[in-house]
């Protein structure tokens, strides 16, 4: 069975950006990078935010990913190409995906200097509003941010 492909989906809340055959999938989890192949033992795992690479049929296929899950599941019936016998899919689930070749540039770098601005603006001096209302801003500032810097690093 070496080399044969297997139902594969990538998606997020927005719209299914990869669903067909896959000969492997990769990503980065909280145990480090993971490539997947066919009939590989089931898993669930978490998805760090990076690049997930699909090695599709017509191609390979660049996914960035800002986190998620994904899930392997082996056995009779999973894969809906394999008539008989065990089939593998994997599935990954993304709350934020993009494809790498869409990554805006210039629209990733208007949002970190939006989200350097408050981050900044939060750090100056008392701005009267509740702690609880200061670090929820912050937390959005810096996640705002930290998304910013993936998309860049990732298109650059």
């Amino acid at each position: 069975m070496a080399g044969a492909t297997f139902a594969a989906n990538l998606v997020c809340p927005e719209r299914a950006l990869f669903e067909g055959r896959a000969k492997a999938v990769s990503c980065r989890t909280s145990d480090g990078l993971i490539t997947l192949q066919n009939l590989r033992t089931p898993l669930v795992a978490d998805v760090l935010p990076g690049v997930v690479t699909i090695e599709a049929e017509s191609g390979d296929l660049a996914i960035l990913v800002h986190g998620g899950f994904l899930q392997v599941a082996t056995g009779p019936g999973l894969d809906p190409d394999v008539e008989s016998g065990p089939g593998s899919t994997v599935t990954v689930l993304a709350g934020v995906a993009e494809l790498v070749s869409e990554i805006d540039v210039a629209r990733a770098e208007l949002a970190k200097a939006a989200a350097e601005a408050e981050l900044s603006s939060l750090s100056g001096s008392n701005t009267g509003e509740d702690d609880h209302v200061v670090a929820s801003r912050r937390a959005t500032a810096e996640a705002d941010l930290a998304r910013a810097d993936l998309r860049l690093a990732t298109a650059r």
